[in-house]
């Protein structure tokens, strides 16, 4: 019997080496001697049993049996697809309720809010409709998610409650939960809008980028003063007695990325239940950083994913939701043929009621794949992908990261390549480094027994 390798990477993490399986996403600890084989025969094509020691085929066949090797000619490689569109279930829709801001974010991917057109409000009508279009759409899907986004959403409540209204409606109606979740930079919460939100168990995501001097430098208003000081005191309200996770959610530009350790440590004191820290979309030359930030933010990430570890093995699960998701989804070996879910089960609505492929692509034409008066087109839908996706098979096809990435968000692939001219795999290093690290984190959860917290995560990925 002749056999191959499949695609696999070895990493040595303290005194343990670590093989993963790309195609199946899977985790071994191995011992030294199964490491100095895998090293020894990682470049032999084919492998014949027959010429190695006793020793040697005996550790091959173990490898074979956790699909690290396949007979010739048998390897069964998962390659990225695009799933048939048509046949795909609605389970999750962003309302862009407002396309205004009473912001002016310095890294604002959407243009103040109003994605490059002119200030818009989504009609009652048309988020209700549109709520009615995602459940109808869902197919046999028990759990469908509702984003309310903008711009800022609270500038039109009146189309939040509508939608929310109806969510509840057809909840009740189908049977199915209508999970809710609501983006905003929470300046204009007021007790009764905080009310509303406990009312109907609403989650949200409070843009807030830190102390006052990043969050202020970052996030100011249209007159230049910064917008701290409204939010914090609301958060109290906001926080007690919330029926969903409040979570912030962190944009950082390159300058600031030293500082990623203080930022989590002042957003956890002050009582987010989780906090997600993102580097900013390149949407200008200038937020495109150098190595001396890469190496920062992945420091300040590296030194956020030990405490986590360290709090895990004491059974405290640390709210550090860049690590969390990525723990969850190793833990299940869950492995992508796509990137993300946009146009896949995953529309967003404008405040004109078009659907876009995903809500950072909303006002891009290219994107626009129908809309709420004729409903979306899978046509259009599987014509905007492969726009964004062609030729990430050929480039992505040796990464070893390429199952647990699936060539990376398209927006960003979008601006860096299309608009700003940077060669395609410019951030490649960075993601495959904080998968490493992600990995090795989840070897030291699993080497220090902390099973029953890792099954915790698991309904991150499977709702």
């Amino acid at each position: 019997m002749r056999y191959e390798w499949t695609d696999h990477q070895l990493f040595q993490h303290h005194d343990r080496a670590i093989l993963f399986g790309v195609d199946q996403g899977s985790l071994f600890f191995i011992d030294e001697a199964t490491r100095e084989l895998v090293e020894r025969l990682d470049s032999r094509h084919p492998l014949r049993l027959e010429e190695l020691s006793a020793a040697d085929r005996d550790i091959l066949e173990s490898l074979a049996e956790a699909r690290f090797l396949a007979p010739l000619g048998a390897r069964h490689r998962i390659e990225p697809a695009i799933p048939d569109v048509g046949s795909i279930p609605l389970t999750t829709m962003v309302l862009e309720v407002a396309q205004e801001c009473n912001l002016s974010c310095r890294y604002c991917y959407a243009e103040g809010g109003t994605y490059g057109k002119q200030v818009r409000h989504l009609s009652p009508s048309l988020a209700r409709e549109a709520v009615r279009q995602l459940v109808a759409g869902s197919g046999d899907r028990e759990t469908v998610t509702l984003v309310i986004f903008g711009g800022e959403p609270l500038l039109n409540m009146d189309a939040v409650r509508a939608a929310v209204e109806e969510a509840g409606t057809a909840a009740v109606a189908t049977g199915k939960k209508v999970f809710v979740s609501l983006t905003t930079n929470a300046t204009l919460l007021t007790p009764e809008i905080i009310d509303f939100i406990h009312q109907h168990r609403i989650a949200v995501a409070v843009s807030l980028d830190g102390p006052a001097d990043l969050h202020d430098a970052n996030r100011p208003d249209a007159t230049g003063n910064g917008s701290y000081a409204r939010i914090v005191p609301k958060l109290g309200d906001l926080l007690r007695g919330a029926t969903a996770a409040v979570a912030a959610r962190v944009t950082l530009v390159p300058e600031q990325w030293s500082r990623v350790e203080e930022v989590f440590y002042h957003l956890m004191e002050l009582g987010f239940h989780e906090v997600g820290i993102g580097p900013v979309s390149p949407v200008r030359p200038e937020y495109l950083p150098d190595t001396d930030q890469e190496e920062q933010l992945l420091a300040g990430f590296a030194a956020l994913t030990t405490t986590f570890v360290k709090a895990a093995r004491q059974g405290r699960l640390l709210p550090f939701s860049n690590i969390i998701d990525l723990l969850a989804r190793l833990h299940l070996g869950q492995t992508k043929s796509v990137s993300c879910g946009a146009g896949i089960g995953y529309l967003a609505v404008d405040a004109e009621g078009k659907y876009y492929l995903c809500h950072r692509l909303v006002g891009e034409e290219a994107f626009c794949v129908g809309d709420i008066a004729a409903g979306h087109d899978p046509e259009e839908i599987r014509r905007a992908i492969d726009g964004v996706t062609c030729g990430r098979e050929e480039m992505c096809g040796q990464c070893w990261a390429r199952t647990l990435c699936a060539g990376g968000c398209h927006y960003e692939n979008h601006l860096r390549e299309n608009l700003l001219g940077i060669p395609p795999g410019s951030s490649c290093s960075f993601i495959r480094r904080w998968f490493q690290l992600g990995i090795e984190a989840y070897a030291e959860l699993k080497r220090g027994g902390a099973d029953e917290l890792l099954r915790r995560l698991e309904k991150r990925v499977k709702c």
